[in-house]
């Protein structure tokens, strides 16, 4: 077992790192707002949709970018195998929601602690999943007791900051979470990426799947998804949360 050079390019580490901030700070914009109960159903929804789909959708896209341009396994050969991770990725979205929901409509220390426990979990298994789509023709693995510590610790971080995210009104329950995990997201992607390792001896047939450029520029174009969502909810949120705080108020007096 050959364990596979990983390229610390700074301009690369420190675009994943940016990447994964813009990502952090559409989840911590969510979570902040997703308790409120002046807003409707449908917003708070919406919310805890652009939550879970902001850490995770991060998480898997910028694991991939790494994957593609830290990770050198013969360049002419390298495929990328995204079917698995696309689907995994609805589905742990689809978790995702469903325990931020919980947290959103009882906003407990017990069920926002669970939530994000949750949540890190899953956030790290995508990490996994996708050091694991690259196809090389030999036998790919990852140093499981190792992969298992950086998960760990990424889930504790995780499970923190939505902790302290959740309903947050403070500035520093704001700020920290998108430093701490955004730094801690790029952290365990590049640790990852260096427990992968490849098995010369044994080789395996050679699945179709995207080429390092064609994964790159996917990997790019959802980053700019990212910045479009956080920005589109962020021009629409402050007249809507007037509206909503009016209409509040209104019904609140009428009882």
């Amino acid at each position: 077992m050959t364990e596979v050079p990983v390229l610390y390019s700074p301009w690369y580490v420190l675009g994943v790192f940016l990447a994964n901030g813009i990502g952090c700070v559409l989840t911590v914009f969510c979570l902040v707002r997703m308790t409120d109960e002046r807003r409707s159903t449908a917003n708070r929804a919406v919310l805890v949709v652009g939550a879970a789909w902001g850490l995770i959708e991060t998480a898997r896209d910028d694991a991939l970018f790494v994957l593609a341009t830290a990770i050198h396994l013969r360049d002419d050969q390298v495929q990328f195998f995204l079917a698995p991770g696309l689907a995994l990725t609805v589905g742990t979205i689809l978790i995702s929601v469903v325990v931020l929901g919980v947290a959103a409509a009882w906003p407990r220390p017990l069920w926002t602690v669970a939530a994000g426990v949750t949540v890190g979990l899953l956030t790290s298994a995508m990490i996994v999943q996708s050091m694991l789509s690259g196809r090389s023709g030999y036998v790919t693995s990852i140093n499981a007791p190792a992969a298992v510590a950086i998960a760990a610790g990424l889930t504790a971080v995780i499970a923190t900051a939505v902790y302290l995210a959740t309903g947050a009104t403070r500035r520093w329950r704001m700020a920290g979470p998108i430093l701490v995990v955004g730094l801690a997201m790029t952290v365990a992607q590049y640790l990852m990426a260096g427990q992968v390792t490849i098995d010369f001896a044994a080789t395996v047939d050679n699945a179709a799947g995207a080429s390092p450029i064609t994964l790159i520029f996917i990997t790019v174009a959802a980053f700019g998804v990212r910045m479009i969502a956080l920005t589109l909810l962020s021009i629409t949120d402050e007249g809507r949360v007037e509206q909503q705080s009016e209409a509040y108020e209104g019904t609140r007096r009428a009882h």
